[in-house]
């Protein structure tokens, strides 16, 4: 079964501290649902690095330089894995989030940045007899 994610990533920009370095354009923030900080770095989705079970947003770039995220969750194991994913989505960027250094952290940022739905069963009919 498809399980639905409710995405929770909002465009928190490039850290101004970065703009002054040259790295700007390599590193992005997000912003979770809890309003927490998300540093990410930035790769092309067809050329990114798998770090399998990273927290990770699928995002594209829009005109004016903000981005939008069409997926964030967990990486899968390899690179080509990865571009097929970003493919599915359609984003040209993969954005990876490092600095969790637990299981439990890489879960909660996870969870800030994404719901999966849970998944439904179907619905029992009791049998009544006529």
């Amino acid at each position: 079964m498809n399980k639905g994610r409710t995405i929770h990533a909002f465009d928190a920009g490039i850290p101004s501290a970065l703009r002054v370095t040259g790295l700007a354009a390599r590193f992005h923030a997000w912003r979770g649902i809890s309003g927490r900080r998300y540093l990410a770095t930035v790769h092309a989705a067809a050329a990114a690095p798998a770090y399998p079970g990273a927290v990770i947003v699928l995002a594209r770039a829009e005109a004016d330089g903000t981005r939008v995220a069409l997926w964030a969750g967990r990486s899968p194991a390899s690179p080509a894995a990865l571009a097929r994913l970003a493919q599915m989505k359609r984003a040209a960027e993969v954005h990876i989030h490092l600095i969790a250094e637990s299981e439990a952290d890489r879960a909660a940022a996870e969870a800030d940045l994404s719901t999966v739905a849970p998944e439904r069963t179907p619905a029992h009919r009791s049998l009544v007899p006529a």
